[in-house]
């Protein structure tokens, strides 16, 4: 398998859990929602550690998911310089 390859297996391989992290962010801020009307204290802070926690999560998995990216355009345009020299 070629660099450009496997990068861009890692490259969906990462959007797959960037969309996890998305999606589990989502579902704790419809719980907050929800927990602000019936008012649970309690409940309410844990959340708000929970989201902030995939807040910082997200972050890490878009700062990660920027890099790869640019791997993989660096390594298509390595590939493209190759095939056209031969």
């Amino acid at each position: 398998m070629s660099d450009f390859d496997q990068l861009v297996r890692e490259q969906m391989q990462l959007m797959d859990q960037l969309m996890h992290v998305q999606g589990e962010l989502d579902l704790y801020l419809e719980t907050e929602k929800r927990l602000l009307q019936d008012e649970k204290k309690d409940e309410r802070y844990r959340l708000y550690d929970q989201i902030k926690q995939k807040r910082e999560e997200l972050q890490k998995v878009q700062t990660l998911f920027t890099k790869q990216t640019e791997e993989v355009i660096n390594s298509y345009k390595q590939m493209e310089k190759s095939s056209t020299v031969m």
